[in-house]
């Protein structure tokens, strides 16, 4: 049976450091893959399962981007040390005109070399 992909915009695999900050925790984790709609992170540390997180991307050879969103789904993970971390679907709630603009740009060029390393 093929899974359906019920995503409507492309997600790109990216490692960028990532912090999401609510007003009870602070967790480090490294996103994995990123739409202009949320993105999939893996941390060692479960964030709040609450709307109103920030969520700090530290994009290599970009700007930081502060954006707001919640946890929509988590998961359990083996990491290869064999500790469990945790697998989070974020979902981005607001972000600045500028920040979208650049994580647009971010995403469409990672795709784009995504689809000519394909046809290579």
């Amino acid at each position: 049976m093929v899974k359906q992909e019920k995503r409507f915009v492309p997600r790109v695999p990216v490692k960028w450091p990532v912090t999401i900050l609510s007003p009870l925790a602070q967790v480090e984790g490294k996103i994995e893959n990123v739409s202009s709609k949320g993105a999939l992170v893996s941390c060692r540390d479960m964030p709040p399962l609450e709307e109103g997180l920030l969520i700090v991307i530290r994009a290599p050879e970009y700007k930081t981007m502060n954006l707001n969103g919640k946890v929509v789904w988590s998961t359990v993970l083996k990491s290869s040390e064999g500790d469990p971390h945790y697998g989070i679907g974020v979902q981005f709630t607001r972000m600045s005109a500028d920040d979208r603009e650049v994580l647009h740009g971010m995403i469409a060029k990672l795709y784009g070399m995504k689809i000519s390393r394909k046809t290579d």
